[in-house]
């Protein structure tokens, strides 16, 4: 798989998903939930949390797949108002809670980079393509990234989907990103995590796509990939 550069022949720009691909967050959701809890008088279980969470996240994205997937600032909003809501149903002052959890999140302190996401960018860089983060976030995510020294440099280089108007996998967040590269779909690759907002939905708008999986359980396939740095490889960088 390394240096195989006939791999992704005739590719010339990468669009990158943020969350679970380049960063994640540190402590973990559940971590946090379960303290903003804790400061109301509240004890939450984090692994409650972490169920909740899942469950409430995925509900709240199948809603979203059966209208348009339209999304704005407000949006978002109100969107991360619910699922605080729903994930923390028993505090006494949810709207704090709310609003504790979305500055935290809006804080670079709040993530940490994957390992292998600095070696990949400067393997990707060397081979001369051009990258792009494309994210289902809100505006905060540009202060995030700045704050990261291995991403910095992409800050200024995301698309995120409150800004599109749309969120992945709509095809019109897609369609954005190519614009945005001066690029055709077939020139694109998507590389992310999820394998519907950032493989199947990328196929569908026309783009090629591959899949990052750390843990392992998707197995082997000609588009998965056990970290970026293997991927940066393929381009023999």
């Amino acid at each position: 798989m390394a240096g195989d550069g006939r791999r992704f022949d005739g590719i010339d720009g990468v669009v990158l998903d943020a969350v679970g691909t380049l960063i994640e967050p540190s402590p973990s959701v559940a971590e946090v939930y379960a303290a903003a809890a804790h400061r109301q008088g509240i004890e939450a279980d984090p692994e409650v949390v972490r169920v909740r969470f899942k469950e409430h996240f995925r509900r709240d994205e199948l809603d979203d797949l059966r209208g348009p997937m339209v999304t704005d600032e407000a949006i978002e909003y109100r969107r991360w108002r619910r699922i605080v809501g729903g994930v923390l149903p028993d505090l006494p002052d949810p709207e704090r809670a709310f609003l504790e959890l979305w500055e935290h999140f809006g804080r670079a302190e709040a993530w940490r980079c994957f390992a292998d996401v600095a070696p990949a960018l400067r393997c990707l860089n060397a081979v001369g393509l051009s990258l792009r983060v494309g994210s289902n976030f809100d505006g905060r995510l540009r202060g995030v990234l700045r704050g990261i020294p291995e991403v910095a440099e992409l800050a200024d280089a995301v698309l995120i989907s409150s800004e599109v108007g749309y969120r992945k996998p709509h095809p019109s967040f897609y369609q954005a990103v190519c614009e945005g590269l001066a690029m055709p779909p077939h020139r694109v690759l998507s590389v992310g995590d999820d394998p519907e907002n950032d493989v199947a939905g990328a196929g569908r708008a026309g783009l090629r796509a591959v899949l990052v999986d750390r843990s392992g359980r998707q197995g082997d396939g000609p588009g998965v990939f056990p970290d970026l740095v293997s991927l940066a490889e393929s381009f023999g960088g």
